[in-house]
């Protein structure tokens, strides 16, 4: 038999694969044209779950819409920068906030380096627009805070705007938990009523006088360790996060996997959360402009501030790990 037959015109046998070291390496498994793209689009499944499904479906419309710029403006890869400063200031002319943009430039920061593209959100000229329209926007995140007293005026206005005694009780521990505990909306409350989602009755435990919240995964903790966010009796008071809680598992349905949910078992959706806060919002003569949901978690940092709280303890209780909690402190909004 020949001695060459098999080999490789170097002389290696074709097929075999060194290890990579002395103890052995890594079992790589036969390569296929099929295999590849089949492990190429596995990986692409888990960079889609590295971030929150809120936060890639916010991506992917940031996406689509730069798209649609890309298409009307007819640009190439060279022109991409142009568009991204055209964007840029268009948005400061129609009044955007500096941090709704800064969002969307994450965005497609994200999208450029998932696609193997140049990050043109980097560029000299993107950041020094950026830097110039912080300094010279005159629009400034002026959503106003949910005071402890604007709290206990719209949960007593609750039995004006509910059509049930339950979603009385559902609203009441609704509004308590996203003012003592700071939570997202995202956190606290599903994004469909068809769907379980937000705060899950699992992982909610009342030992005593405390609550216990478990969040399994935030805005900020992508990788799932969880925090547990505790929650203590307020006696005699209304707008009790424990009082609340007792007074709805008293009354709620067995089953659905959503701590807020309907008489009938459907989940608390973020729209309705929402609409429930601006109808109690415009009853209290307080006027719906300048309210979001988000007002709980601002109003929450705000109170925490002026009550003398620490900063070390205002970030505890928003689960802020740097200084951006002091934008949430708006005691001038009251």
């Amino acid at each position: 038999m020949d001695a060459s037959a098999g080999r490789s015109p170097q002389g290696r046998t074709v097929g075999q694969v060194s290890s990579a070291g002395a103890g052995g390496g890594v079992s790589w498994p036969a390569v296929s044209r099929a295999s590849v793209e089949g492990g190429v689009t596995m990986a692409m499944s888990l960079v889609e779950r590295s971030v929150s499904a809120v936060t890639w479906q916010r991506y992917s419309a940031v996406w689509q819409v730069w798209e649609v710029l890309l298409e009307n403006a007819q640009a190439g890869i060279a022109d991409r920068q142009a568009c991204l400063l055209y964007f840029i200031g268009n948005a400061y002319s129609e009044g955007a906030s500096a941090a709704t943009v800064a969002r969307s430039l994450s965005a497609l920061a994200f999208w450029f380096k998932k696609k193997g593209e140049e990050d043109v959100t980097k560029s000299f000229l993107v950041r020094q627009a950026m830097k110039g329209f912080r300094r010279g926007s005159a629009v400034r995140d002026r959503r106003k805070p949910v005071s402890f007293e604007l709290l206990v005026a719209i949960c007593e206005l609750l039995r004006e705007v509910c059509v049930s005694a339950f979603e009385v009780r559902l609203f009441t521990l609704a509004f308590s938990l996203a003012f003592f505990g700071a939570f997202r909306i995202s956190e606290l409350v599903s994004a469909s009523k068809s769907v379980a989602g937000g705060l899950l009755y699992a992982d909610v435990d009342l030992d005593g006088s405390c609550l216990s919240c478990l969040l399994r995964r935030s805005k900020t903790d992508q990788e799932g360790r969880g925090f547990v966010v505790r929650l203590y009796e307020l006696p005699g008071s209304r707008v009790c996060p424990v009082r609340g809680f007792r007074e709805f598992v008293a009354v709620r349905p067995e089953g659905p996997a959503s701590l807020l949910v309907h008489a009938d078992g459907l989940s608390l959706s973020k729209f309705q959360f929402s609409q429930v806060f601006k109808k109690c919002i415009l009853l209290s003569g307080r006027g719906g402009a300048g309210f979001s949901s988000h007002s709980f978690r601002i109003g929450a940092a705000t109170e925490a501030a002026r009550w003398g709280l620490s900063p070390a303890m205002v970030k505890k209780i928003g689960r802020w790990e740097s200084d951006r909690y002091r934008l949430y402190v708006r005691p001038h909004l009251l």
